[in-house]
């Protein structure tokens, strides 16, 4: 890749794809590679917990696979998704709030039923509200799949209303 611009890590300079030419600007060609580029990134975390279904459903344990989807047209000098380790944080700090743990025992639980479908919006609702909280313009949060087994998912969605 050959880099044409006035200054090294100009943003508005041009990188093309031409070999040979004296040694680019690192900086200039990574901003260049990304340039008008989203990206979705997509992290797994796993817990174990048991629920029971009110009102006589048997208590029970599933092996969880919590994966939550982020999107963001940012990545750092490295190339690598800002925040990208901020994400994975909060994902897995989400994730241990549940770990072998009684889901009825615990807020909203207590009231709500401790399905996947609202264990999965309850995750999505904590993960995004840290998530603007602690980097108020970073990744967004665009959805969360929760697995209670290997073949059975459910997924949340930012965005509200059921087409």
């Amino acid at each position: 890749m050959r880099a044409t611009g006035d200054r090294p890590g100009d943003p508005e300079a041009k990188v093309s794809v031409i070999e040979g030419g004296p040694a680019p600007d690192p900086l200039l060609v990574q901003r260049a590679v990304a340039a008008g580029l989203r990206y979705r990134l997509a992290i797994d975390s796993f817990f174990g917990a048991s629920h029971a279904i009110r009102p006589n459903g048997e208590k029970h344990t599933h092996s969880y696979r919590v994966q939550a989807v982020f999107v963001t047209e940012r990545v750092d000098d490295e190339g690598m998704v800002a925040g990208f380790r901020e994400v994975k944080n909060l994902l897995e700090a989400e994730a241990k709030r549940y770990a072998n743990r009684f889901l009825n025992e615990m807020h909203p639980f207590t009231v709500v039923q401790p399905t996947g479908e609202n264990l999965a919006a309850v995750i999505f609702r904590n993960v995004e509200t840290r998530l603007l909280e602690e980097m108020p313009g970073g990744p967004r949060l665009v959805s969360v799949t929760l697995w209670e087994n290997p073949t059975i998912s459910v997924t949340v969605e930012a965005g509200g209303d059921a087409a």
